[in-house]
C-alpha cells in the first residue's frame, strides 16, 4: 500500500501536468487578440489568466442588470488586471437573441435560453473587432461538473465511459451549436478545454478521485487553477449554469417559457 505522501505527491504531479496541458491548449488558441466569453468563473478565469501572458484580451460578459456573473466578473477581472466589456441585455434585446439563436440551431426552449446570451458574447466580440472567442465548453465533461453524473455514479452506470462518450460528441451538442452561432455573428469560437491532450491527462485520473469535491465540484481543476494563479474568488466560486448566472433565464421563462 502506497504512502499517503507518496499518492499527494503523485497527485500533484498530475495536477501540474493538466495544468501544463492547459496552458499549451490556450496558447494554440489565440490569436494577437482574442475575446473570452467571461463570467468570472472557474472555467473562464483559467482561460483569462493563461491567456493574458500571451495575447490581447478582451473579456466579455452577458447577462441583465444586477446579475450575478455582472458582479462577479467585475471583481474578477480587477484582480486580473484585464479588461472586461459588459453587455447588460434589455428585455426587448434578449428577446431578440434568443429569436435569433432559435433560428440558428433550432433546439429546444433549454438549450436556446443558453444560447441567446452566447449569441450576444460573439457580436459584442466582432463590435470589439475581435475574429476569434474563446469558451470554457468541455470543462463539465472532463471533470465531472454536473450534479447528474454523481447520479449516475451511484446508480452503478459505468461514469468513465458516459463522461468520454459526451467529451467526445461535444462537437454534435452544445460546441457545434456555439460555432454556428459565432458563425452568424461573424466570429470564430474556439475551446481550450476540448482538448485531446488535455483530456488525455484528465482521463488518466481515476473518476472517484475527480469526484472527490462534490459541493463545488471539478476539484481537480480548482487545484490546477490555483496552481496557476487565478484568483480565488473564481476558484472558489460554485459552479452557476450560464442561463441562471447572467440573469435570462427568469427573462425567458416568463415571456416565452410556454415555447418549449
Amino acid at each position: 500500500m502506497a504512502r499517503p505522501g507518496v499518492v499527494i505527491l503523485e497527485m500533484d504531479m498530475v495536477m501540474v501536468e493538466i495544468a501544463n496541458e492547459l496552458e499549451k491548449s490556450v496558447r494554440e488558441c489565440l490569436e494577437d487578440k482574442v475575446g473570452i466569453a467571461f463570467s468570472g468563473g472557474l472555467d473562464s478565469a483559467t482561460l483569462a489568466k493563461i491567456a493574458k501572458e500571451e495575447a490581447e484580451v478582451e473579456l466579455i460578459c452577458v447577462g441583465v442588470e444586477g446579475s450575478e456573473d455582472l458582479e462577479v466578473a467585475e471583481r474578477v477581472a480587477e484582480e486580473l488586471g484585464m479588461r472586461l466589456h459588459k453587455k447588460i441585455l434589455e428585455k426587448e434585446e434578449l428577446l431578440e437573441y434568443y429569436r435569433k439563436a432559435k433560428e440558428t440551431v433550432n433546439a429546444d426552449f433549454l438549450k436556446v435560453e443558453i444560447m441567446a446570451p452566447v449569441y450576444a458574447a460573439c457580436e459584442s466580440a466582432k463590435g470589439l473587432g475581435l475574429e476569434v472567442v474563446l469558451f470554457g465548453s468541455g470543462a463539465e465533461e472532463l471533470f465531472v461538473g454536473y450534479e447528474r453524473y454523481y447520479t449516475y455514479w451511484n446508480e452503478g452506470k459505468n461514469l468513465e465511459e458516459i463522461l468520454r462518450d459526451e467529451f467526445e460528441t461535444l462537437g454534435k451538442r452544445d460546441i457545434g451549436m456555439i460555432n454556428k452561432i459565432a458563425g452568424k455573428a461573424g466570429v470564430e469560437a474556439r475551446f481550450p478545454f476540448y482538448s485531446n491532450n488535455v483530456a488525455n491527462e484528465v482521463f488518466s485520473v481515476p473518476v472517484p478521485v475527480r469526484m472527490e469535491e462534490r459541493e463545488l465540484k471539478k476539484g481537480l481543476l480548482r487545484e490546477a487553477a490555483h496552481f496557476l494563479g487565478v484568483p480565488e474568488e473564481a476558484v472558489k466560486r460554485k459552479k452557476k449554469a450560464l442561463q441562471y448566472g447572467s440573469g435570462v433565464h427568469k427573462v425567458l421563462l416568463k415571456e416565452v417559457g410556454g415555447e418549449f
